[in-house]
């Protein structure tokens, strides 16, 4: 995808151009969107669906929210790393049984991290919450480093693929520079190259928030 960055920051500079003309109120995101030709991914075989997270070269603003499950040192660690909330191990079973808390839990944070021995009782009570969105935490034990891990998830997005042949996908944010959204778009159609589904591909676009949709030459 090298060939083509000047083609796609030229698409996001004219993506930011054309959403200043809006004058919009807030600070916008930007998002790209993959589409696939429905003929040639059929989306109804597990292998054909994108579900995995991905570390972009630049961070994202604001951050993805962060939360830990655990306990002790553990949880001191999180705070300290920059981690939004601690669920303690004792609090899980209670959110287990508070169906809206537990959903709003699951809907409010972007990423789960968790203390090796925090994971039984999640699995026992907030997998279903955490499984069907595809953030069941991963478990780290007490001497991890969580700083580099908390970090390395403001990195991070989740691409997934649900019921069409196509992800829509956080790439940047109007406080980043034109080149730091791009190398994060080229990242992801790095991804999309590494399955082998680049030709596959029908169209690519970049909009803001409220922008106007743009597409991107690859």
């Amino acid at each position: 995808m090298s060939s083509n960055i000047e083609s796609i920051e030229a698409s996001v500079a004219e993506a930011r151009a054309k959403s200043a003309e809006r004058k919009i109120k807030f600070e916008q995101s930007f998002d790209l969107a993959v589409n696939f030709r429905k003929k040639e991914l059929d989306i109804t075989k597990p292998e054909n669906r994108f579900n995995q997270e991905l570390v972009l070269p630049n961070a994202l603003y604001p951050p993805p929210k962060i939360c830990a499950f655990g306990d002790g040192e553990f949880a001191e660690a999180a705070v300290a790393a920059g981690a939004e909330r601690i669920v303690s191990k004792d609090e899980i079973p209670r959110l287990g049984d508070e169906k809206k808390e537990r959903k709003n839990l699951a809907k409010n944070f972007d990423f789960f991290i968790a203390a090796v021995d925090a994971m039984p009782l999640i699995g026992r009570y907030l997998g279903q919450a955490l499984g069907s969105r595809g953030k069941m935490p991963r478990p780290f034990p007490p001497q991890a480093d969580l700083t580099t891990i908390v970090n390395q998830y403001h990195r991070t997005v989740r691409i997934r693929m649900r019921n069409t042949p196509t992800f829509h996908v956080k790439v940047g944010h109007v406080k980043m520079s034109d080149r730091e959204i791009t190398d994060n778009i080229v990242a992801v159609l790095n991804l999309v190259e590494s399955k082998g589904f680049t030709g596959r591909i029908s169209n690519v676009a970049i909009k803001t928030t409220m922008g106007p949709t743009i597409k991107v030459s690859i």
